[in-house]
């Protein structure tokens, strides 16, 4: 999860979310194992910088990256609450 803590803080810091989008896929494969059958989460968020470009963020996540994120955002927003 930590690279997608600095994907973020990279990307996200100085721009507004304008959209976002998820879906939830079941991957059956890998290149290291034939069987897997983990379910992933993707989002794509839709940002705006500060100059009005757009950039597209896409994050994949297993169930325990889901987890870790959801608590992260329910942590931003209690700071932003207060």
């Amino acid at each position: 999860l930590s690279q997608y803590n600095q994907m973020i803080n990279n990307n996200i810091s100085y721009s507004y979310l304008k959209d976002f989008d998820w879906s939830i896929r079941l991957s059956l494969s890998s290149d290291k194992l034939s069987t897997l059958r983990q379910p992933l989460v993707l989002i794509q968020l839709t940002t705006q910088l500060t100059d009005g470009s757009i950039k597209e963020i896409i994050l994949e996540m297993d169930n325990t990256e889901v987890k870790d994120f959801l608590k992260q955002l329910k942590q931003a927003q209690n700071v932003v609450k207060a």
